[in-house]
């Protein structure tokens, strides 16, 4: 499969909603929130085949100088087991040459990342989070 990589924001929101939707990431995203997250993400990058189709999507957060965070690694089923994962990582570890690059992978993909030369870390590191809920009236007022 012929595909070209765009190190570009040039992606619309429901093309992008299309492609998370293909590998069952949720679907009907509101415009709006696909539009600000591609906009958050210093580094994005795409794969698009021949006739525009949006193939591939990885996006990125970096320091510049001691991590880089790999956001969303996206490849369309039907494009996958083409080079496509790979060429999107290369963009990254290109973009941010000799910065350490740290991913979280869905446990699927782990074998994917190794493959393409990630590694365990030496002590075991754990995934956390919260979501952070809006602040309610009641709770608005100073800290202590």
């Amino acid at each position: 499969m012929d595909y070209v990589i765009h190190k570009s924001k040039d992606v619309t929101a429901g093309e992008f909603s299309s492609l998370m939707e293909s590998v069952g990431w949720g679907k009907n995203y509101p415009d709006e929130l696909v539009l600000r997250s591609i906009m958050a993400y210093p580094f994005i990058a795409h794969a698009r085949s021949k006739n525009g189709k949006l193939l591939g999507y990885i996006s990125a957060f970096s320091d510049q100088a001691f991590s880089t965070m790999l956001g969303e690694l996206v490849v369309h089923p039907e494009a996958q087991s083409q080079g496509i994962g790979r060429a999107l990582l290369l963009a990254v570890e290109h973009a941010f040459p000799g910065i350490p690059i740290y991913v979280k992978p869905l446990a699927e993909a782990k074998e994917f990342f190794l493959a393409c030369g990630y590694k365990s870390p030496a002590r075991e590191m754990t995934v956390l989070f919260k979501r952070n809920r809006a602040a309610t009236a009641g709770s608005r007022g100073r800290r202590r």
